[in-house]
Parts: structure tokens; C-alpha cells; sequence
């Protein structure tokens, strides 16, 4: 609890700042914006679907494919400008920790042949 604010939210975490700046964090990061607004577009358009049929409008729709690529331009530029609703900040959360283990990995096994060879060659 924060100021008498509960937040599931808050967790410590032991991973290294410097790897949000990494290419391959930026590359994850833009995969998870570009997630939630590809999910957020087909749930609107979804929604709007249903409701055309339900309101029995959905018949004859020429413009069917440029309305529909309004409805994606327009969730990626709120997105964008808003941030969105936050879906992507979790799915980043939850996976920069797979992403930092690894890199830590990958440098515990340079140095490990670095003194494997090292012992070779002394």
C-alpha cells in the first residue's frame, strides 16, 4: 500500500536500468506498443461489427476497408499520444526480466571462455 493506494504495480525488481536502453529493449518495447494497438484496432472493429449488425447497417458497405483503416490509424495515433491504456508497459514488465537474464547469461558465458582460454593459452 502507497499513501493508502494499494497498486499490484509496484514490485522491486533486481534488474539493471541500463538495459531499457539496450537495442534489443527498445525493439521490445515497440513490439508491445505495437501489440496493444493492433489488439485495441480489432476489438473496435469488432465491436463496431456488431453493432452494424445488430443495427442491421452492416449490408452494403462499399467503403468498408477505408473505414476500417481509419479505425487503425486512428487507434495507432491514440496510442501514441496517449501511451494507451497501459497493456503494453505490463507485457514489457513482465518479459525485460527474461531479456536481462539472458544478456547476463550471455556475458557469464563470454567471460567463462575468456578464462577457458586464457587457461589454455597460460
Amino acid at each position: 500500500m502507497v499513501n493508502g493506494i494499494s497498486s499490484s504495480r509496484i514490485v522491486k525488481t533486481n534488474i539493471d536500468p541500463e538495459i531499457h536502453k539496450t537495442e534489443d529493449a527498445l525493439k521490445l518495447k515497440e513490439s508491445c506498443q505495437q501489440f496493444e494497438s493492433i489488439l485495441w484496432s480489432k476489438l473496435w472493429k469488432d465491436m463496431k461489427q456488431s453493432a452494424m449488425a445488430i443495427s442491421g447497417a452492416d449490408k452494403e458497405r462499399p467503403y468498408k476497408q477505408m473505414e476500417d483503416l481509419s479505425l487503425e490509424m486512428a487507434t495507432d495515433d491514440l496510442i501514441e499520444s496517449s501511451g494507451g491504456a497501459g497493456l503494453w508497459k505490463m507485457l514489457y514488465d513482465s518479459m525485460i526480466g527474461k531479456l536481462a537474464a539472458d544478456k547476463e547469461a550471455q556475458e557469464l558465458r563470454e567471460a567463462n571462455e575468456e578464462a577457458a582460454r586464457l587457461d589454455v593459452t597460460a
